[in-house]
């Protein structure tokens, strides 16, 4: 897709409609009336749009020249700060504009990594600062992700919750274990999920060691950090608790039509191809 990006001189814009398949377009199935528009970047400095649609609008992904050279903004201070250029990058007229900037300035946030707690410093400083600038605009969390820690998982969760902005969620590849909670967890009717990705629920994994009194009460911790987890997937799904512990008992990998119906998700981006 990158290659592509830096060879083509256009990419054809999508649109994201519900209930409808257009010719070289992207259907969009769902429960509910949201609509997304977008498409992807023009790597030759056109202003170009992506986003998800809300009651504030979309997001406007604009490589133009203005955006690419005026730092006054808060985004643009803030990359002047410090934030590293990373590979690869776009190239426009006035240079090349890493990946990290577009995503940034577009308030998008990647979770492609098992989440510990310095992926969740990452995820929530990012959180805060685009919430920060504006309280207005709606935040994009992309997941890829197979778990991670619980207590890392629910500081970001906290944080998409306590921030003024909606935080949408969509899952690429796969979202498992702590990480499906994370993609439950997104605002309402925001919720949405590729069409080959995979979602798998279970009880949070653990190993122990050392004393035996100490082992007990890691297990218990354990034993309440699961009651948590089911309660929270109940309230996100509105499943009752006896059918959510049916499902995370033991690994359950949905895909995304059953991960509609379960309720984890609000939509399928479907593709043509």
């Amino acid at each position: 897709m990158v290659s592509q990006a830096l060879s083509v001189p256009a990419i054809p814009t999508f649109t994201i409609a519900s209930h409808r398949r257009i010719p070289s377009q992207l259907a969009f199935s769902h429960r509910n009336s949201y609509t997304i528009s977008s498409s992807l970047p023009s790597p030759y400095g056109h202003s170009s749009k992506i986003g998800l649609s809300s009651k504030t609008g979309a997001f406007r992904l604009k490589l133009d020249e203005k955006n690419i050279h005026d730092v006054s903004t808060s985004y643009g201070v803030i990359e002047a700060n410090g934030n590293p250029s990373v590979s690869p990058a776009i190239m426009t007229p006035g240079g090349a504009l890493d990946l990290s900037s577009v995503l940034f300035r577009n308030r998008i946030i990647f979770v492609g990594q098992p989440i510990n707690s310095q992926v969740a410093q990452r995820v929530i400083s990012q959180l805060v600062t685009l919430a920060t600038i504006d309280e207005e605009a709606d935040i994009l969390m992309y997941i890829n992700c197979p778990g991670g820690s619980t207590y890392s998982v629910l500081a970001i969760y906290d944080c998409m919750s306590w921030i003024k902005p909606k935080v949408g969620t969509v899952c690429f590849g796969v979202a498992a274990s702590q990480a499906t909670l994370l993609l439950a967890g997104g605002e309402k009717g925001m919720r949405y999920s590729m069409p080959n990705a995979r979602i798998v629920m279970n009880q949070p994994r653990c190993g122990f060691g050392g004393h035996v009194e100490d082992v007990q009460r890691l297990v218990n911790e354990a034993v309440q950090s699961r009651y948590k987890m089911e309660k929270m997937f109940c309230a996100f799904t509105g499943q009752t608790l006896e059918k959510v512990q049916e499902y995370t008992d033991r690994d359950s990998f949905l895909s995304v039509s059953e991960a509609l119906e379960f309720g984890l998700i609000d939509g399928v981006l479907e593709t043509q191809y």
